[in-house]
């Protein structure tokens, strides 16, 4: 069968920052890579985060932001993405990660993070013909509130859904 690695998001939360010129909030998700199959895998997963505003914000590093979310999550040895996709994951076992967004526009009221690469991208169908697919997880977010209150009670999830889109492979002679 096809392999694949399951994906549980946290909470999307922010770690404000102080520096000389003032304080920012910089967002981040926590999540959990869980290999389920019965070889290692490595996971080579991309996240980005999108608004509704028409911005993309593509997980990156940044030590500042990991140590303040784990003081604020009391936990130790959060992996970033890019420390997750180095190393396989063993046949039965989970991961703590966190992907970094930066400063998010302050006008977006609704958020999807996409997460690539969880799945096998190649499918066989059942003429034997080989396929490329392109699957994608998308966690969607929404803010309560409106631009002239919005509330303390921050981010919350609204939808989980999988887009898939394929591209036949021709045989090469």
């Amino acid at each position: 069968g096809r392999w694949r690695l399951d994906f549980a998001g946290g909470t999307l939360s922010h770690a404000v920052l102080t520096a000389t010129d003032g304080s920012s909030s910089h967002y981040y998700l926590t999540y959990t890579v869980t290999n389920g199959m019965e070889e290692a895998r490595e996971a080579r997963i991309r996240i980005e985060l999108r608004t509704d505003t028409d911005k993309t914000y593509r997980d990156r590093y940044d030590a500042a932001v990991v140590a303040k979310a784990e003081k604020n999550l009391k936990k130790e040895g959060l992996s970033s993405t890019f420390g997750l996709r180095k190393e396989a994951l063993e046949s039965g076992s989970a991961k703590e990660a966190i992907a970094v967004f930066g400063e998010l526009d302050p006008d977006a009221d609704e958020l999807e993070v996409r997460v690539y690469g969880l799945w096998d991208p190649i499918y066989r169908d059942l003429k034997g013909r080989t396929w490329s697919e392109r699957r994608v997880l998308v966690l969607k977010y929404e803010r309560p509130g409106d631009e002239y209150r919005r509330t303390e009670a921050g981010w919350r999830i609204s939808k989980r859904v999988e887009e898939k889109s394929y591209v036949f492979n021709p045989p090469e002679f």
